[in-house]
């Protein structure tokens, strides 16, 4: 089976698109033993799929600490607990973004009136107030039968808004894919670029699992209750010894 690949579909130009998770979580690396990136299921976690990128500059605070030269806005449902916190967006013109919309073009054709897009939007519940909609204006394309899972960032570092998973039929759902984030306590403030959520896919075959259990009696009960003992004998004698293994299984790991 070959690699998937998801094909990205801009909406509108200039856009900063998904890239290929690096292993890599962060720029400097502490020296010594026990590192967090020492240890191969955190790195390989880690480098699934792709990061999705914010593709534009927003935030949440308090209305002292907007920046200049923003758009500000609040949700027209508020709860019963109101957030003097405001939204702000910067506009973008090379993404023909401004006021907090794209303007997507030539749908479907270069005599179609312009589609607006927003960029953050909101949920009509007041029980919902908590959260928040990101829209990506391109359309993810991936392989027959292959979904995408939208999720928080895997072992990375956030600005710390909590990203709500979701699984889309990517093969053939023909509209931008919103993320939904949820509001931090504090303030919030995002630059074009900054990673927000990860995306990994997944063959919708297999979506669901069974789950059996190996009888005690059984050959692979007792081949894996030795491999348990085996492992424990020689990882008192390798500290890396899944690395060892997981080359043996899989060959050596790619650079970077």
């Amino acid at each position: 089976m070959s690699d998937p690949v998801v094909t990205i579909i801009p909406l509108v130009p200039n856009l900063t698109l998904p890239s290929p998770a690096s292993p890599r979580t962060r720029s400097q690396i502490p020296e010594g033993y026990g590192v967090q990136e020492q240890c191969l299921p955190f790195t390989a976690a880690s480098s699934l799929g792709v990061l999705i990128p914010s593709p534009i500059r927003f935030g949440l605070c308090n209305p002292e600490e907007v920046p200049a030269g923003c758009r500000t806005f609040r949700s027209p449902i508020q709860s019963s607990h109101p957030d003097r916190r405001v939204f702000y967006v910067f506009d973008n013109p090379e993404c023909l973004f401004r006021g907090n919309a794209y303007q997507l073009e030539e749908l479907p054709d270069k005599n179609s009136p312009p589609i607006p897009e927003p960029g953050i939007s909101f949920f009509d519940r007041p029980d919902q107030q908590h959260l928040f909609k990101l829209h990506l204006p391109y359309i993810w394309r991936t392989d027959e039968e292959v979904d995408t899972l939208f999720l928080p960032l895997i072992n990375r570092a956030g600005k710390g808004a909590g990203v709500l998973c979701g699984l889309v039929e990517t093969d053939w759902y023909s509209s931008p894919v919103n993320l939904i984030l949820s509001k931090p306590p504090g303030p919030l403030h995002f630059v074009i670029g900054d990673p927000v959520a990860h995306a990994i896919f997944i063959p919708r075959r297999l979506r669901r699992a069974g789950v059996t259990v190996a009888p005690s009696h059984s050959r692979l009960s007792r081949e894996t209750r030795k491999a348990v003992a085996e492992w424990d004998r020689d990882h008192a004698k390798e500290r890396n010894l899944y690395k060892t293994l997981a080359r043996d299984h899989h060959g050596p790991p790619e650079k970077e």
